[in-house]
């Protein structure tokens, strides 16, 4: 038996209308009656905090003798509008550190109280690809590494590129095939544990001895926006392929004006001689054969008047270019036509996509093959669009 006080919450009246007093007092209940009472009162529901984001992610990893990186894509909706929003995606400790970090409009990915974050105040769809470097604590044969999860994002595996012919991996992992392999998370965690060859590297290096890789730019993509007032920016973006420091020119069109280079999504101070951009091209990564390049140019086109021509002009660069592709905006008050120049007009079926981006004016699409050492240049004439117009 408990004995436990008892009150009773009744108020009592005489028939003057005068209170009498609350009997109050002691009651012995069963300890087996009360503590499922006890029981009922403490598990009621707590509210749940408001949910701020919807992360889904994406992992893969490769080893090196001491390191494991790791490159991860993320789609994050953040649902809450107007005030900043921190989305934790992964744990940094002193032993982790980001490699790449991605570029956005809206928000900004970094690194706040030793977490890899996303920062925004803007509610929508963030998708973006990170870099992350692991090392190995310790100097020796047997390497360790681990990477946490967020509070935000769940646990996912990861997908390890493991070259068995010089890495032991001294954990059983789930095999995928080939030298694929699946590393699950443990209580929100990701470990890998691997041990290197020196003898049997040294051998595949030895084996594996390739001829240089001759620089070439892959695809190139161009794309000019103008207003009626005819100040236009041109943005080329160029794919490279290269296993080493490569030097690469670029010769402006006359009359840009050069606004900013990029090399693997990062600012290049470059200066423009007589028109020409000298600069050393590398590969994003350490032992990969590919880079990005990007050029963004400004000109002033002039007004346009009730009709006209256009000579558009793109950058000549010292590599190979196997394919381009560009696509103009232009005030959608005109009809256009293409008049000459070495880039071809086509129908693309990415209108819908370009229409999505929000650019203005109409889209026009054009491309071209095999571009050695020479500038693409482009010719349109264009009219009065009087198609919908009263006196037509």
């Amino acid at each position: 038996m408990w004995t436990v006080p008892l009150f009773v919450g009744l108020l009592l009246t005489t028939a003057d209308g005068s209170a009498a007093k609350t009997p109050s007092g002691t009651a012995t209940v069963p300890l087996q009656e009360l503590i499922p009472l006890y029981a009922q009162r403490q598990a009621a529901p707590a509210e749940a905090p408001p949910m701020e984001a919807l992360v889904k992610s994406q992992l893969k990893g490769r080893l090196t003798a001491d390191a494991l990186f790791v490159d991860g894509h993320f789609d994050v909706e953040v649902l809450a509008d107007g005030r900043w929003t921190q989305v934790r995606l992964l744990q940094l400790d002193a032993d982790t550190y980001p490699a790449t970090l991605p570029s956005l409009e809206e928000g900004s990915v970094g690194v706040v109280d030793g977490y890899l974050c996303l920062l925004t105040r803007k509610a929508g769809r963030y998708v973006f690809d990170v870099g992350v470097s692991i090392r190995s604590p310790g100097a020796g044969p047997e390497r360790r590494a681990q990477l946490r999860f967020g509070p935000h994002a769940s646990p996912v595996p990861l997908a390890l590129e493991a070259d068995t012919s010089v890495f032991t991996l001294t954990e059983p992992l789930a095999s995928m095939g080939g030298e694929s392999h699946a590393v699950y998370p443990v209580q929100g965690m990701l470990r890998v544990g691997w041990r290197a060859s020196v003898a049997r590297v040294a051998q595949s290096q030895k084996q594996q001895v390739r001829p240089p890789l001759e620089p070439r730019i892959t695809e190139a993509t161009a794309s000019w926006v103008s207003t009626l007032e005819g100040r236009a920016t041109l943005r080329v973006s160029y794919a490279l392929s290269l296993d080493r420091e490569q030097p690469l020119e670029l010769v402006l069109p006359e009359g840009h004006r050069l606004e900013r280079v990029t090399l693997n999504a990062i600012p290049v101070p470059v200066e423009s001689e007589n028109g020409t951009l000298a600069l050393k091209a590398a590969p994003a990564r350490l032992g990969e054969t590919g880079g990005t390049l990007e050029v963004v140019l400004s000109r002033e086109l002039g007004v346009f008047h009730l009709s006209g021509r256009l000579k558009l002009a793109l950058p000549r660069v010292s590599w190979p270019v196997a394919e381009l592709r560009a696509r103009a905006h232009f005030p959608a008050v005109f009809n256009y036509r293409r008049e000459g120049g070495s880039l071809e007009q086509y129908e693309s079926t990415e209108a819908v996509a370009a229409e999505a981006s929000g650019l203005p004016g109409k889209a026009l699409h054009f491309r071209q093959f095999l571009v050695a050492a020479s500038s693409p240049t482009l010719e349109l004439g264009y009219s009065v669009d009087i198609s919908d117009s009263y006196f037509r």
